[in-house]
């Protein structure tokens, strides 16, 4: 069984691979373009023009460069291991700076750490799952540092209440970051199940 799941795996994890750069590239340009939308819309002298522009544009194409790297190797079925932990750790970083630049851990782009989990289980890996549950919950605690450390300042942030990020809202984040990547961890389980009974049903 182990040799079919091995053989399973290696050839899912690559079409896997596949799908998510697919996924990934519709994603950019749909956010990219929605960006854009706003910016032309925007006033000028809107937080939307200017640095965070610049900054956007840039996550874009570096965003888009890796995409393409990682379809030019796809495409010619060149698919190692380490490379599904390679996109995912690029995604997790891409995520992780977008979120700093708009803002800190109020900006919707929070939530696209979820997408991230729940991409995994399409490369058929349970340690791929874990590398980016866990590598999600680092990033949203990186965007929470650096709204405490760099956006707002130390200081100021825990002498206004207001700028305050409630400790419940913190964890809530969190615990559903871990929840999402627990469901995830199960579609890798059930798919290893149904494969392990597939021969005896197909001699039935």
């Amino acid at each position: 069984m182990s040799s079919d799941w091995n053989d399973i795996q290696r050839v899912e994890s690559w079409a896997g691979e596949l799908r998510v750069n697919a996924i990934r590239l519709i994603g950019i340009v749909v956010f990219y373009g929605r960006h854009m939308i706003q910016f032309m819309l925007a006033a000028s002298d809107s937080p939307t023009r200017g640095v965070y522009h610049l900054r956007v544009t840039w996550l874009a194409v570096l965003w888009a460069a890796e995409a393409a790297a990682l379809h030019y190797h796809l495409s010619r079925r060149r698919c190692p291991p380490e490379m599904k932990y390679f996109s995912t750790a690029w995604d997790i970083i891409m995520i992780t700076l977008l979120c700093v630049f708009a803002g800190g851990p109020r900006t919707p782009f929070v939530l696209l750490f979820f997408p991230v989990i729940a991409m995994s289980p399409l490369r058929l890996s349970l340690k791929l799952v874990y590398f980016a549950t866990f590598g999600a919950v680092a990033g949203y605690l990186c965007v929470l540092g650096a709204y405490v450390w760099y956006v707002i300042g130390y200081e100021k942030y825990y002498a206004t209440p207001a700028l305050r990020i409630p400790r419940s809202e913190e964890a809530i984040v969190i615990l559903a970051l871990l929840v999402t990547g627990l469901l995830a961890g199960q579609m890798v389980r059930q798919a290893r199940r149904i494969s392990a009974g597939y021969p005896q049903r197909a001699q039935a």
